[in-house]
């Protein structure tokens, strides 16, 4: 299995295809197998590479305090690891926080950057969020971990996805079981998200940007991927009808599509 040794801990991770480097970086509670719809297609095209985070998946989980920034270092420490000096990232949620981390700590090593249904964090984004952990947490209270992946998932996605497309919420649940996530390294997980804000400093971001988000996304919900643009204007966005969080899952042959062309769009300035 593919490790490699980061900030002290391990970090798993996987390679698929050749091309330019695009890191993808999952969310919350989310290990790298949840990009399953989008790897395989992207890998024709790119040389993906896909970790797990620190505290999830088959990734070490160490009890100590965990930030974006860290888990920026430990990204940015495995693509040095795997000989990278540059790449397009593409972040969901957490990884979105932790690709603008990268963007602004490390400039140089970012091509083209995703943000996936995330916000800049602060107490915009912990305000407008509130309602969908004031639900969640009494929902999953108690509950054995295949139920409450069924239920978070379930919940966070648009009303209705859970029930026509059980098979798709089935493989989510069956490969976040293969690894559950320790409750304390998920609190680790989300303490970090909570602390996290960059709506002083993501100005400075100056890579090409866009920006993808679900219209009825309850975790982030939309106008937190609007405040974008107020910050940076030359970012494009993306958003899809009838989809919430878990954007990966609810529309990926969509998210697949926007990736690939905005990577491979010619016309975007930034690349190097």
């Amino acid at each position: 299995m593919p490790y490699q040794k980061i900030n002290g801990i391990e970090i798993y991770y996987e390679q698929h295809g050749q091309g330019r480097p695009l890191l993808l970086l999952n969310g919350l509670a989310f290990p790298m197998d949840l990009w399953f719809a989008q790897i395989p297609d992207l890998s024709a095209d790119f040389r993906v590479i896909a970790p797990d985070n620190r505290g999830i998946g088959r990734s070490g989980k160490p009890d100590e305090e965990y930030s974006i920034a860290l888990m920026a270092s430990d990204a940015v420490g495995l693509l040095k690891a795997l000989g990278i000096e540059k790449a397009h990232i593409a972040g969901l949620s957490m990884g979105g926080f932790i690709a603008q981390e990268i963007a602004l700590s490390c400039p140089g090593l970012v091509d083209r950057l995703i943000l996936i249904a995330t916000s800049m964090g602060g107490s915009r984004a912990r305000e407008l969020g509130r309602p969908f952990w004031e639900k969640v947490v009494p929902a999953i209270a108690g509950k054995p971990a295949a139920e409450v992946y069924r239920t978070d998932l379930s919940m966070m996605s648009a009303p209705g996805f859970a029930e026509k497309h059980k098979d798709i919420l089935e493989q989510a649940v069956g490969l976040r079981m293969k690894n559950p996530q320790p409750l304390r390294a998920f609190m680790r997980q989300y303490a970090a998200c909570e602390a996290f804000d960059t709506n002083s400093r993501v100005q400075a971001i100056a890579q090409p940007v866009m920006v993808i988000a679900g219209k009825d996304d309850p975790v982030i919900p939309f106008p937190l991927s609007e405040d974008f643009l107020k910050k940076l204007p030359g970012a494009k966005m993306i958003s899809y009808e009838n989809c919430g969080h878990a954007v990966l899952l609810e529309k990926a042959r969509e998210l697949t599509r926007d990736i690939r062309e905005f990577l491979l769009d010619e016309t975007e300035t930034g690349s190097g």
